[in-house]
């Protein structure tokens, strides 16, 4: 089932990523999962850290989100692709999103994401205009 991360998840987040998560640095409503039993079978994680950015010709307050992780556990299973899509479908505004380059994260989201260099750091990033509505939670 594709639903938001919540602060319960945060503690199979952490082991999941090998990584210790706080509470207020995940962003809620764009982070997304994908539950199978109680398994994470894919996620999508956003931080709450949001960068802001003006934008030529549009009026409306615009941020990078950063990622602060993938996971899928069979790449040729749409779930990743799913919990992207509702990730994109949480709000109704300019999303952003930028994720450090590795080779790993270049594998799970390109052609979606695409390759840049600014003052000599190379990340992915991801732009939108979402309009769309959830597809897949209920």
């Amino acid at each position: 089932m594709i639903r938001n991360v919540s602060k319960e998840d945060i503690g199979k987040l952490s082991e999941l990523f090998g990584k210790q998560f706080n509470e207020d640095e995940i962003d809620y409503e764009l982070s997304m999962l994908d539950d199978v039993d109680g398994d994470f079978f894919s996620v999508f994680l956003v931080g709450a850290l949001r960068v802001p950015e003006k934008l030529e010709d549009y009026d409306d307050e615009v941020f990078w989100h950063e990622v602060l992780g993938i996971h899928t556990k069979d790449f040729n299973d749409k779930s990743l692709e799913h919990v992207f899509y509702e990730s994109k479908a949480a709000t109704h505004k300019l999303i952003m999103y930028w994720l450090p380059w590795t080779e790993e994260n270049a594998k799970m989201v390109q052609p979606g994401f695409i390759e840049e260099t600014y003052n000599g750091v190379r990340f992915l990033c991801y732009m939108v205009m979402s309009r769309l509505d959830s597809k897949y939670k209920g």
